[in-house]
């Protein structure tokens, strides 16, 4: 019984011992480390490149992170840059790959992104990243170290964070605001080269929209509130990159500004950007790409937007003559009475 007894634990301790060698989490275990360790509190400059784009460079500056792409600038969103910063600072490995067919994993000149992360000129880390997949139920992704061409897949989804161009950090809305927050609106468009305004003040009371300091009857709230709505309609529109802001006093045509009651001013302008006439010097491909109207508010500065529907422009920056009419027409019909 000893003797059966003996042989019994010697094979299941084999046995134990096979299925401990072959468990998913003791090679996870055995094959991390951390290949890529940036001390991101040094780094200064981070540059992308994506296959078939132009370099995108991060760069540390004293009012955060700056992105820089055909020579457009923009501020990098904290949550974005915090994403990539962890990213470098702890790049953990699972396994190497060992392939010939580097392509196959995404690490060929066409489809892997190229990382370089700086300290000034100093070069802290250079590595490409591939195809990102599931390994053992949890997200991996494919990266080359050029150090010394060493393939390896490693902990986490990381294509997603770094395959960025300049517009990924930039706002596309317009503005946000909530309609009933809005006390007084004021529209300034231009006639003829000729200035001309008009401003409504909705009255608590009655929840009708009139001129300051006038008893007479105004416009119907709905009316007001339906054509805000047409304001929020700006928001995800193309940027107008194209629209040369030194040109600002002669293309402008309209500024309405809306009084919010727990926030400060909303100013929206507009600008005819396509006058009949072109300066010769602008080609006609680039005058194909110029917008008509282009739009801008005080929440979003550092934009300008190209919105396509011209008809949606026109009924959102030229209402002032018609709210007026209306107006009028409801005091004369009034008066009729």
């Amino acid at each position: 019984m000893k003797n059966k007894h003996l042989v019994f634990l010697f094979v299941a301790t084999i046995v134990v011992g096979l299925l401990i060698r072959k468990a998913p989490w003791r090679q996870v275990s055995f094959f991390q480390t951390d290949l890529i360790a940036v001390d991101t509190a040094a780094a200064t400059q981070i540059s992308i490149f994506v296959p078939g784009r132009s370099e995108l460079l991060i760069e540390r500056t004293e009012a955060g992170w700056a992105a820089t792409q055909d020579m457009h600038s923009v501020v990098v969103p904290p949550e974005q840059i915090n994403a990539m910063l962890a990213g470098l600072a702890h790049v953990r490995s699972i396994r190497i790959v060992k392939t010939g067919r580097p392509d196959t994993l995404g690490l060929s000149d066409s489809s892997g992104i190229q990382i370089a992360v700086f300290r000034d000129k100093i070069n802290l880390e250079n590595f490409g990243i591939g195809y990102e997949i599931m390994e053992n139920g949890r997200p991996a992704t494919y990266i080359q170290l050029h150090a010394h061409e060493g393939n390896y897949l490693v902990e986490g989804h990381l294509a997603g964070i770094f395959r960025k161009e300049i517009t990924d950090f930039r706002l596309r809305t317009v503005a946000r605001f909530d309609p009933a927050d809005v006390s007084m609106v004021t529209f300034q468009w231009r006639t003829d080269s000729v200035p001309t305004g008009l401003t409504l003040e909705k009255n608590d009371s009655t929840g009708q929209w009139r001129l300051p300091d006038t008893p007479a009857a105004g416009i119907a709230n709905d009316t007001l509130q339906n054509w805000m709505q047409l304001l929020l309609r700006l928001n995800d529109s193309p940027f107008a990159d194209a629209f040369d802001e030194s040109n600002e006093k002669e293309t402008f045509r309209s500024k309405i500004t809306l009084r919010l009651q727990n926030a400060d001013s909303l100013v929206f302008r507009s600008f005819y950007a396509k006058p009949p006439e072109m300066p010769e010097e602008i080609t006609l491909l680039k005058a194909g790409k110029l917008p008509v109207y282009v739009v801008h508010s005080s929440q979003n500065p550092l934009n300008y937007f190209a919105p396509p529907d011209t008809t949606l422009i026109r009924s959102i920056f030229f209402p002032g003559l018609r709210f007026a009419t209306g107006r009028q027409k409801s005091v004369d019909k009034r008066n009729e009475n």
